[in-house]
């Protein structure tokens, strides 16, 4: 179990680190959408190379619409209402395709910054915290031990920290 002791309640634990870090995600993300987005644009335009010119072409939707209309029977006006469609004006192909494009490029990279902060803190946070304690042991204090939260990253390291200190403090 966790005690209070342990809880860090600081996002930004070594801003360095966590910075570098958080950048390195984006420019990989950030590269992979590039190459995404170019060969999507590539593809266009080896399309109209070939002859098929999408930046004029245009698609034309069909929309199914409820109307009403009112019909005289024997002397009486009531209003019938039926499905009919409704052509909407004509779209170019890439005023459909870009926008959805480049909204998911955009959400990707919210997400994966989001990401990168919450790993960077389990990261960053016990590398300080071994930093801390690893002085603590140079500067002559006894019975230091690492101590992570449990959904901590580098757990290993720190087991493996802790048993040098106890090597370091039996052979002193």
């Amino acid at each position: 179990m966790i005690t209070e002791k342990y809880k860090r309640k600081n996002i930004i634990i070594n801003r360095k680190f966590q910075f570098n870090l958080i950048g390195t995600f984006l420019i990989s993300i950030g590269i992979a959408l590039i190459i995404f987005t170019a060969a999507i644009s590539l593809y266009y335009w080896i399309s109209s190379m070939a002859g098929e010119n999408i930046f004029k072409e245009f698609i034309t939707i069909e929309r199914q619409v409820i109307e009403q209309r009112e019909v005289k029977e024997e002397g009486q006006t009531r209003l019938e209402t039926f499905y009919t469609t409704k052509t909407i004006p004509g779209v170019k192909r890439w005023e459909i395709v870009v926008p959805p494009i480049l909204i998911n490029n955009l959400i990707i990279l919210i997400v994966i910054t989001v990401m990168g902060i919450y790993y960077s803190h389990r990261i960053a946070g016990p590398a300080y915290r071994m930093i801390v304690d690893i002085q603590k042991v140079i500067d002559g204090e006894k019975d230091v031990r690492i101590h992570l939260r449990r959904k901590d990253k580098l757990t290993d390291l720190a087991d493996k920290v802790n048993l040098l200190i106890e090597k370091f403090e039996k052979i002193t």
